[in-house]
C-alpha cells in the first residue's frame, strides 16, 4: 500500500512539474521607434513558481523602470499571478495579484505549416499597462 501510494504522489508531483516546465522562461515586448523611442517589457516565469516582471520606456525625454515580483499558478490553463507585501518594496511596486494570463502556442495537434510563435497574453489586471499585453516567449 506504501509503495502505491509513492507511485501515486510521485506521478502527480512528476506531473505538476512538467506542467511548470511547459510554461517557464522569459516573455518579451520590445519595441524601438523611427524616432529613438524605447518601450522594453520583460517577465521571466521561473520554475520554482516565481516571477519577475520589468518594464521600460524611454520616451526621449524621460525613462521609466517598474518591476515587479512574486508567485504564480496554473488553473485550468491559467496563469494566476499573486504578490505578497513581502514582495513589494521600493523597487518592486507593482502588484500583480489578481492578474490573469495564457500561453498561446500551437496545438499539437496542428500538422499545419502555420507558424504559432508562443506568446502569453495578459487577460485581467489592476495595472493598466499590463492587461491585454502580449509578449513572446524568447527563444
Amino acid at each position: 500500500m506504501k509503495q502505491l501510494l509513492l507511485f501515486i504522489f510521485a506521478t502527480i508531483n512528476l506531473g505538476l512539474s512538467a506542467q511548470t516546465e511547459e510554461y517557464t522562461g522569459t516573455y518579451i515586448f520590445y519595441v524601438k521607434a523611427v524616432k529613438g523611442e524605447i518601450i522594453d517589457y520583460k517577465l521571466q516565469l521561473n520554475s520554482d513558481k516565481t516571477f519577475l516582471y520589468t518594464s521600460y520606456i524611454n520616451n526621449n525625454t524621460n525613462e521609466y523602470y517598474t518591476k515587479g515580483k512574486g508567485t504564480w499558478k496554473i488553473e485550468n490553463k491559467i496563469i494566476k499571478f499573486t504578490t505578497e507585501t513581502s514582495d513589494l518594496d521600493k523597487d518592486h511596486t507593482l502588484n500583480f495579484t489578481g492578474t490573469t494570463a495564457r500561453v498561446i502556442k500551437k496545438s499539437p495537434r496542428d500538422t499545419s505549416d502555420k507558424v504559432v510563435p508562443t506568446s502569453l497574453q495578459f487577460y485581467k489586471s489592476e495595472i493598466p499597462t499590463i492587461a491585454n499585453l502580449k509578449l513572446l516567449l524568447k527563444e
